[in-house]
């Protein structure tokens, strides 16, 4: 048994949280990400479509780097909380876009959004061992991998159905919530100052 081993049974509040912020936050940026595309489509057409994605994808490449070189030299708790509220912030610029406006902010927030997840998996992936008890790394990465992989699989889904069925403004209002939930979950998350 774990406690015969000298290990408690269970993770410590603070990993749960970590965890749970990890899936939130891929689930969120997924959801959020869906909707844009589904709304650049629908107002700015294929053409300005493929352009957020290709602006995107190259964007994102420098935006890792420029993450990684931040991880290395700020504090990662405020890095961790930033990258949260960035997202927060793109759900706001996406206002005009739920009465009819906006086709190019929705470009922009399309292009917002693949920066703030580039700039955010360095610092999440950074965190653990400043989370955690060295003992637990291994089943937080577990959890964060998976709860990664259902959070990128699941929101799109999800956010069909709240689209189709109460609209794209209460979807928006829904990422809106998660958002501000997460910013909270994240600033609450205790976290180790680095050596």
């Amino acid at each position: 048994s774990p406690r015969a081993l000298g290990r408690p049974a269970m993770l410590g509040l603070n990993a749960v949280a970590f965890i749970a912020a990890q899936f939130g936050s891929r689930f969120a940026n997924s959801f959020l990400t869906t909707a844009v595309r589904y709304e650049l489509l629908e107002l700015g057409g294929v053409k300005r479509f493929a352009s957020a994605q290709v602006a995107t994808q190259i964007a994102r490449v420098f935006m890792q780097q420029v993450s990684g070189v931040l991880t290395d030299n700020f504090p990662l708790k405020k890095l961790y909380v930033f990258g949260e509220a960035v997202n927060l912030l793109l759900v706001l610029a996406m206002v005009p876009a739920m009465y009819g406006f906006g086709g190019s902010a929705l470009f922009s927030v399309s292009v917002g959004l693949g920066l703030a997840q580039a700039f955010s998996q360095p610092v999440a992936k950074s965190l653990p061992p400043a989370v955690v008890a060295p003992s637990d790394l291994a089943v937080v990465n577990s959890w964060d991998l998976t709860g990664d992989k259902i959070g990128r699989n699941l929101a799109p889904m999800v956010f069909t159905v709240v689209s189709s069925a109460l609209g794209f403004r209460i979807a928006v209002a829904a990422a809106a919530a998660m958002c501000c939930a997460l910013v909270g979950l994240k600033q609450a998350l205790a976290v180790a100052d680095a050596p």
